[in-house]
């Protein structure tokens, strides 16, 4: 195999090794999640190198801000949105009545 072949799959299994990643990140964030802390956690004991230690801590995932049952963010529609959270977000300038919204109305133009 010449060097080139080795560049180019060295590429193309980097590109789709990133790609499974995404895919997992996007649907299945929560055992993602897990993971990289069981990863972090086993990388952040004291009995590895200081280099191996920040690695450890840098992967450490950040706590998840918001977006909880409650905070309406109504993204699920599995919970009961927040009404104090609807009432400031509709106390804005840019309040909209409920009649002024109109269906869309899909023309076929021949």
């Amino acid at each position: 195999m010449s060097m080139y072949g080795f560049v180019q799959n060295t590429i193309i299994g980097f590109v789709v090794l990133m790609s499974a990643l995404y895919v997992l990140r996007k649907l299945m964030p929560k055992w993602v999640r897990g993971r990289q802390l069981a990863l972090s956690t086993m990388l952040s004991q004291p009995s590895h190198s200081m280099l191996v230690r920040k690695l450890g801590n840098f992967m450490m995932p950040n706590d998840a801000l918001g977006g909880g049952c409650g905070s309406g963010c109504s993204s699920c529609s599995s919970c009961a949105s927040n009404s104090s959270a609807e009432t400031q977000e509709f106390s804005g300038k840019n309040e909209v009545a409920v009649d002024e919204i109109k269906p869309l109305e899909f023309q076929r133009h021949i």
